[in-house]
């Protein structure tokens, strides 16, 4: 029996995993109750995810284990259901992007925005966009993380900007 031993892109996806579950366990100290359960189930699904792209071979030809995959459906249908959280629903494109990088998409605006609130969610939209060039063109994981601190900074404001839309 041989040992699994994790490629580069499922260390750096594990990595990846593991910035954004601190992502959200540093947003539980600021977050209302409700927003702050739910970052900690973000959190502890992809510290799964993390886990399993160091203990376990992926199963298609996306590079994704099984558990990975499980979890990080479960982590952003949290998100979906509690979009206070400040993350997008398909979050998990961060992660996975390590493995095969693809076009990172936008989430698109809250509908209902008013004037003022319109031209700060372009604002939002087109500085997500650029980052998401630098993110994708990022030479070390290192740049990579960082650029998530960047990134997730952007999709919390404009989560915060679609709540008081909402509002």
């Amino acid at each position: 029996m041989t040992e699994f031993e994790p490629t580069v892109q499922a260390r750096a996806a594990a990595a990846r995993a593991t910035a954004l579950a601190e992502i959200a366990r540093r947003r539980t100290l600021f977050a209302p109750a409700w927003n702050g359960r739910a970052l900690l189930v973000i959190a502890d699904l992809l510290d799964i995810v993390a886990l399993s792209f160091f203990e376990e071979a992926p199963t298609g030809v996306d590079g994704i284990p099984a558990d990975a995959r499980l979890a990080l459906a479960d982590a952003e249908d949290a998100a979906a259901e509690t979009p206070g959280t400040g993350f997008p629903r398909q979050f998990g494109q961060y992660v996975t992007h390590a493995l095969a990088p693809r076009p990172l998409t936008i989430p698109a605006a809250a509908a209902g925005t008013g004037c003022d609130l319109g031209d700060e969610d372009a604002r939002l939209t087109a500085a997500l966009a650029t980052l998401h060039g630098h993110f994708t063109a990022a030479v070390t994981e290192e740049v990579a993380h960082a650029l998530l601190e960047a990134v997730f900074a952007l999709h919390d404001k404009r989560a915060a900007l679609a709540q008081l839309t909402r509002g």
